[in-house]
């Protein structure tokens, strides 16, 4: 049994069962499922976990660092799509889900800092979880706290200022602003760099 990565699931316990809205029983018992296929992973700032046109699917869960999720427009420019920090995942989720027409990945996955954790093969997590009710449940609530998010972005994307985008961005991200650079937070913010120094110089002559 991987004790490291039970002890590690631990320290995270009380955050990821609030965030999927899980009991006790069912956290502990999906960590138990999974333990085995943890494997652990250390990357430098700036390598891709995953790249676009990757047919492998892994996941990976994070207890450290911060990893960037987006993918490459038709004009050649990055966007973000989500960051994920210490006790998160970085997944592409929509990739994913093709797995089983073996679809080449549309999406990257870059370590924004040096990021260290526990990365999972997604077809044997698949296989473990139709072995396992518990973590059916468990991966569940993940699916559905990650579909719930990205709805929460596009309509904060699509119908909010810059201003108010941003304002999102430190709510959903507490702290995290500092841990990026500009140019990562205009791709998320779906402006240019030139207007996000812009709208910061602002914030200074108001304050």
């Amino acid at each position: 049994m991987n004790q490291h990565f039970l002890k590690l699931r631990q320290h995270y316990k009380a955050d990821m069962m609030a965030r999927y809205g899980v009991d006790e029983q069912l956290f502990d018992e999906t960590s138990q499922c999974i333990a085995s296929l943890a494997v652990p992973f250390a990357a430098r700032r700036g390598e891709l976990l995953q790249r676009v046109g990757q047919t492998t699917r892994e996941v990976f869960w994070l207890t450290g660092g911060v990893a960037r999720v987006g993918y490459v427009s038709q004009g050649g420019n990055e966007v973000t799509m989500r960051f994920a920090t210490e006790g998160n995942i970085a997944n592409a989720y929509e990739d994913l889900l093709e797995v089983r027409g073996e679809q080449p990945s549309r999406s990257f996955i870059v370590a924004e800092t040096s990021v260290q954790g526990f990365r999972f093969d997604w077809e044997q997590m698949s296989l473990a979880r139709a072995r396992h009710p518990v973590l059916m449940a468990y991966m569940t609530r993940m699916l559905e706290f990650a579909v719930c998010s990205q709805a929460r972005r596009f309509v904060t994307h699509t119908a909010s200022s810059a201003e108010e985008r941003l304002a999102c961005f430190r709510a959903e991200y507490p702290n995290l602003e500092r841990r990026i650079s500009q140019k990562v937070l205009a791709s998320y913010l779906q402006i240019t760099p030139a207007y996000l120094s812009q709208l910061m110089r602002r914030e200074q002559e108001a304050a």
